[in-house]
């Protein structure tokens, strides 16, 4: 299936390197125009830069926080004013920290909100307006399998992910006769650079390599192997393409078959 995502604008958060920037260049590869953030403006430069040496006139980097408003507004604004009306939007955040249900401070509740909940929606009450006018859009919003399955000690993940989720199906809901879909994608692990730091540092003054520890992993994964973030693009891909307009409000474990639940 090849699918043509040209004269479409996309925008992706979190986006400067692994999940978001394999989305981004998927969807940038496939012909969209393609913002991209982070708050690293070093970051986002150099990802900027990888994009723009195949096509600069496609791609635009914005530096910020996706759990500040204003900035939000600004990113939406500048996304316009460079491509015109966004047409599909791909909610990308980072983990909150880990830790037990009772000892997270209501700073560490707010920042969750803020970053993994109140994005999305913000994003999605601004960029919705200019999809409804054109009649068709697609949002992506990548949480976690702990949004089905709540992982001990995440709980601010667990909470900010199950939020999103249900947000989406009822998003999904009543923009479906405006020709916008609305998805879910429960991540659940991938080959991303802050996986590697994670390995190596648990791995940090023991006899165990990298690949026997990533070994491990794959091995509680019924396929035997992580994805890439290359390949766990191309299930997004999908998604906002003009073939998936029958697909919307669903929820989908994108963890390689790790998830216990039937449904």
């Amino acid at each position: 299936m090849k699918i043509d995502l040209t004269g479409k604008t996309a925008l992706v958060t979190a986006s400067s390197r692994g999940i978001g920037f394999g989305i981004s260049e998927a969807l940038f590869d496939a012909g969209a125009q393609v913002c991209i953030c982070s708050r690293s403006e070093t970051k986002i430069e150099e990802a900027r830069q990888k994009l723009a040496a195949k096509d600069s006139s496609r791609v635009h980097g914005v530096a910020g926080d996706i759990g500040d408003l204003d900035f939000l507004t600004h990113l939406v604004q500048v996304a316009n004013e460079r491509f015109g009306s966004v047409d599909i939007l791909v909610n990308n955040s980072g983990g909150p920290p880990p830790g037990p249900a009772l000892s997270m401070t209501e700073e560490q509740w707010m920042s969750a909100l803020n970053n993994n909940l109140l994005s999305v929606i913000r994003l999605s009450s601004l960029l919705v307006p200019g999809m409804k006018a054109k009649g068709w859009g697609r949002i992506v919003n990548l949480t976690s399998t702990a949004a089905r399955e709540p992982s001990p000690g995440m709980v601010l993940s667990n909470v900010t992910r199950a939020a999103v989720a249900a947000y989406t199906k009822t998003l999904a809901h009543e923009l479906g006769p405006d020709g916008i879909t609305v998805n879910t994608i429960l991540t659940g692990g991938c080959l991303t650079d802050r996986l590697r730091d994670l390995l190596n540092r648990q791995i940090e003054g023991t006899a165990e390599s990298f690949d026997e520890a990533l070994a491990k992993i794959e091995k509680n994964i019924p396929v035997q192997h992580i994805s890439t973030p290359e390949e766990f693009a191309q299930t997004i891909l999908f998604l906002v393409s003009p073939q998936a307009r029958y697909l919307t409000g669903a929820a989908i474990p994108l963890d390689g078959g790790a998830s216990k639940s039937t449904f």
